[in-house]
């Protein structure tokens, strides 16, 4: 459990120095590049609080496997058809 929370904290420390970190630590080379690339554009064109963003993003799919928007916003269950009367 002890190491989770360190590696949470090297995860999180990284986001800060570039989006992305936490998923390239997990192995995920591509998809680390691709939140680096995509936090540098967005911090360039809308500003610090995107580079936030999208390292949020980055650290929530290493963390719990799921993207910053399905956390924050999980989708509703399917609601299952009524049964037919008889």
């Amino acid at each position: 459990m002890a190491t989770n929370v360190v590696e949470n904290g090297v995860k999180l420390v990284g986001e800060t120095l570039l989006p992305g970190t936490s998923l390239i630590i997990d192995g995920d080379v591509k998809g680390g590049l691709g939140h680096a690339a995509v936090g540098l554009l967005a911090a360039a064109a809308f500003g610090p609080l995107a580079w936030v963003a999208v390292a949020a993003d980055s650290y929530s799919r290493s963390v719990t496997g799921k993207g910053l928007s399905e956390t924050l916003f999980p989708p509703k269950p399917a609601e299952r058809p009524a049964e037919e009367s008889r």
